[in-house]
């Protein structure tokens, strides 16, 4: 009686071909959702399907614990709770004992339609409605464990009692595009990795999903809306190097049979970090939607025919633009590091290492650490740190801040009103366009302007704050191209290009004529500065 006595409602397409290829005609239309494991072949109609509850078995305990981490918040532990589909759509999920439940699972000795190792019944209101079905003869399912194929099958064929399509067929509203037409987009596909043509997985032992992957939660999502209450709070994942145990606030989520780690993660909102700062690899993490992130190569499912997906931890798709579910910040490891950000206000750090920080939209903190590191704030008023190491700190659009600390750093500001501080070491500082503040700090610091737009002479000047004459360099030559002159406390001569200098009260302007009419066009202000000397501009 799995569907008799449950509604069901008529799916509609979302727009979106990645997620229309695995959605079926019908889906579940109740609020709560039920599951169970029958007991006995009377829990069923005699007419029932192809006869399965004549060889009728209790499901496993894997089996029904896979189940419970795919399904509902209740069963394991509250740290996988954003991995099951009570997690992270808007259904309640429930088990119950009463044969009414809209998902049944069991295993059968008898398979005379010749399913093969598991099958289910699409949502609808006949008996056998949500039913999945474990064949008992064809594999052993009395050990799923995350990362082989009968914790796989057991995500899989629930999804079918739950409304998805195979990803691979033409179902109700068309396939899933070649491109993302693969297991590590959709445990829906029986293609193992992108460019399969076959009809049967091929993966290692261990070396398949773990969990619902993100074309599967934004397909359910859309059946079934989106949760941002399960991990709503600042939440932490981290994952270890030697097992790949993938750990939420410390404890243990998803506990493989392998060191391999092969995910998808949904958010429910609050201020959430990847924390990687136990590896000593060079990691690619990547908190764009969709996006994967690469901890270690090691950890890589091994798909068949030497093909491995393109990450170990991927990043569930947003829901109808809500970005409560992004991930917002990044602790990298030991290792040279690539960090990229998203649309949300990042912190991220490198850590040690030689790493590369691209904060992207949003007001971000990026923090280099220990190492040679180069930063990129992108758009937004962003915060960029270099600490130890010779850093590259590039401020982009935004009213940026950027710090060098100790080495030799490149700082460059970007569009915005920026404030460069070099710290210890000889830095060079490049303000670029905007009304920029400049500050060198320790050693023999280099001021460079590459462009006339990048300083004007009169307003919104940049000022150099703490100029050193003798010690302190002023770069104009991107401007001067070796041909123009210079007067200490002078006018323009109208001889052509110049640059003169004029004390102004407490100050030191410093202005270009770029093409001799004797009118400047660039300027900038050394703040608290009595004198210069020729040496201190290079032309």
């Amino acid at each position: 009686m799995s569907g008799i006595g449950h509604t069901t409602s008529w799916t509609t397409a979302t727009g979106d071909a990645r997620i229309d290829g695995i959605l079926n005609t019908l889906h579940w239309g109740d609020a709560t959702l039920s599951y169970s494991f029958p007991g006995g072949s009377w829990e069923y109609d005699s007419s029932y399907g192809a006869g399965e509850q004549f060889g009728l078995y209790t499901a496993s305990t894997g089996i029904q614990t896979t189940a419970g981490f795919g399904l509902d918040t209740a069963a394991g532990t509250a740290a996988n709770d954003g991995f099951s589909l009570e997690g992270f759509t808007a259904l309640d999920v429930t088990s119950t004992t009463l044969p009414k439940a809209h998902l049944r699972l069991a295993q059968t000795s008898l398979d005379p339609y010749g399913y093969g190792t598991a099958w289910s019944y699409f949502p609808y209101a006949g008996d056998e409605g949500g039913d999945v079905w474990f064949s008992d003869v064809a594999f052993d399912f009395s050990s799923p464990r995350a990362g082989n194929y009968s914790h796989i099958t057991v995500l899989h064929e629930m999804g079918h009692a739950l409304g998805l399509e195979h990803a691979h067929e033409i179902g109700s509203f068309g396939a899933v595009p070649a491109d993302y037409n693969a297991m590590e987009f959709t445990i829906m596909t029986y293609r193992s990795y992108l460019g399969s043509t076959g009809t049967a997985y091929e993966n290692e032992t261990w070396g398949y999903a773990q969990s619902f992957m993100m074309l599967d939660i934004a397909a359910l999502q859309h059946l079934y809306g989106a949760d941002y209450e399960t991990n709503s709070g600042d939440t932490r994942y981290s994952w270890t190097p030697d097992s790949g145990q993938t750990l939420v606030n410390g404890e243990v989520a998803i506990n493989p049979g392998n060191n391999r780690i092969f995910a998808t993660i949904w958010d429910g909102g609050g201020t959430d970090t990847f924390d990687l700062t136990a590896y000593d690899t060079d990691l690619v993490i990547d908190l764009a939607p969709g996006a994967a992130s690469v901890f270690s190569s090691e950890q890589l499912a091994r798909l068949g025919d030497g093909e491995r997906p393109s990450g170990n931890i991927y990043n569930a798709l947003l829901h109808e633009g809500d970005t409560r579910s992004l991930i917002e910040n990044a602790l990298g490891g030991s290792g040279d590091d690539i960090i990229s950000g998203n649309q949300a206000n990042n912190d991220l750090s490198g850590k040690r290492g030689r790493d590369t920080l691209s904060g992207l939209d949003g007001d971000d903190r990026l923090n280099g650490g220990a190492g040679r590191d180069k930063l990129i704030g992108g758009t937004g008023e962003d915060m960029l740190s270099g600490k130890i190491g010779r850093d590259r700190l590039l401020g982009n659009a935004g009213a940026d801040d950027l710090a060098g600390g100790a080495g030799n750093d490149i700082l460059r500001g970007g569009y915005g009103k920026d404030v460069l501080s070099g710290k210890d070491g000889d830095d060079t500082l490049i303000g670029g366009k905007g009304e920029d503040a400049l500050y060198g700090h320790e050693g023999a610091d280099t001021f460079r302007f590459i462009k006339v737009s990048d300083s004007r002479p009169f307003v919104k000047s940049d000022h150099i704050r703490d100029f050193i004459s003798g010690t302190d360099l002023i770069d104009l030559s991107k401007l001067t191209s070796g041909s123009f002159t210079l007067e200490i406390d002078g006018r323009f001569s109208g001889d052509g290009p110049g640059v003169i200098t004029r004390v102004d009260g407490d100050d030191i302007l410093v202005r270009a004529d770029t093409d001799g009419d004797r009118k400047a066009d660039f300027g900038i202000v050394l703040d608290a500065v009595s004198a210069i000397d020729v040496g201190d501009l290079l032309l």
